[in-house]
């Protein structure tokens, strides 16, 4: 049921004039860049950046575009370095920080990526969008509360920011705030009627309430604008599962991963379909590999703990249980008994 969280903040850097030769050459190296990264021919970009590169080897709008290019690819790694160069060339260029704590959210980083935050933060403290990657973060490290509070802060200043509404839904969606969170996230709509994640938040809001029936309105409607958007297919087949629709939960959640691979919410589902059709074994791998990927995906300590159970492993069975009940996950009550 992962809703999608991450909305980029990439800037590719502002053009000062300049006399010298060299200059005005690698500018036209980042001109040129910049076209080809806005046309995703990531490969004429790479060749751009680097001829900059090489007129100026701290030329750090090119280094960070450079990161850009990673970025976009899904290279996260290889942005993190370009962005680290940038920074090494300019300490207080507040794009790279920005850009490299996308990067470290994206490899689940979460604490490297609050603390580029930190940084920007205090050097532009009244910044909307840092506020809100602030948001992002905390959420994703489920300090919820915290994760409201930066929300607000953001939405105190860009107050019809629809990201931010949807994404403060979200929050007080995982808050058990289910009234609150439709208020956010339906102001949302209002202002956007083709906000697609706001009606696969609403979706989730309606599957927990136990409406299947609403809740698989609501994310087809959010499917109708993106229809291969890997998180709302994965968000249908876990509705999908709650239904006993099995074959249909299967065909989602499989088409979701071979979208996104590396979508941990996908593999909860999934192993959450083979402990629905009791292969147990296949479950506890699935469930396994799911927490690998995030350990911060909802319900995964109890899910997991239900399919070691089912093959006979007590011990660390009650050991997820227990982490299930820290992490305030809904797990039924005669299994925690059990365990006593």
């Amino acid at each position: 049921m992962k809703k999608r969280f991450v909305v980029l903040y990439l800037l590719v850097g502002l053009i000062t004039a300049c006399g010298s030769k060299n200059d005005t050459q690698k500018q036209r190296f980042l001109i040129r860049g910049n076209e080809a990264l806005d046309q995703q021919d990531y490969r004429e970009a790479t060749r751009f950046f680097k001829e900059a590169i090489k007129i100026d080897s701290c030329y750090t709008a090119a280094i960070n575009n450079l990161g850009i290019v990673h970025f976009e690819q899904a290279q996260y790694t290889q942005a993190i370095q370009q962005y680290q160069r940038a920074i090494q060339c300019n300490p207080q260029y507040l794009d790279a920080y920005m850009n490299r704590s996308n990067a470290f959210y994206e490899l689940h980083e979460y604490y490297s990526a609050l603390e580029d935050l930190k940084y920007v933060q205090s050097q532009i403290p009244d910044s909307s969008t840092v506020y809100f990657r602030k948001g992002l973060v905390k959420a994703k490290l489920r300090q919820f509360s915290e994760a409201l509070d930066e929300f607000n802060q953001a939405l105190a200043l860009d107050s019809n920011n629809v990201e931010t509404l949807i994404n403060r839904g979200s929050v007080k969606y995982y808050m058990g705030n289910l009234e609150q969170a439709e208020v956010d996230l339906q102001k949302a709509i209002d202002i956007d009627p083709k906000q697609s994640n706001a009606y696969n938040s609403l979706a989730l809001i309606e599957q927990q309430r136990g409406d299947y029936e609403e809740a698989m309105q609501l994310v087809n409607t959010a499917l109708s604008y993106e229809s291969l958007q890997p998180y709302f297919l994965n968000n249908r087949g876990f509705i999908y599962l709650q239904m006993g629709d099995l074959a249909k939960a299967k065909k989602d959640i499989d088409q979701s991963i071979t979208l996104d691979s590396k979508n941990a919410w996908a593999y909860r589902n999934k192993g959450w379909y083979y402990y629905k059709t009791e292969q147990y074994e296949e479950a506890v791998n699935l469930l396994e590999h799911a927490l690998k990927l995030d350990e911060f995906v909802a319900d995964i300590h109890s899910f997991y703990g239900q399919a070691l159970l089912a093959v006979g492993d007590k011990v660390k069975a009650c050991s997820e249980f227990k982490l299930a009940a820290e992490n305030q996950e809904d797990i039924p009550s005669e299994l925690l008994s059990n365990c006593q």
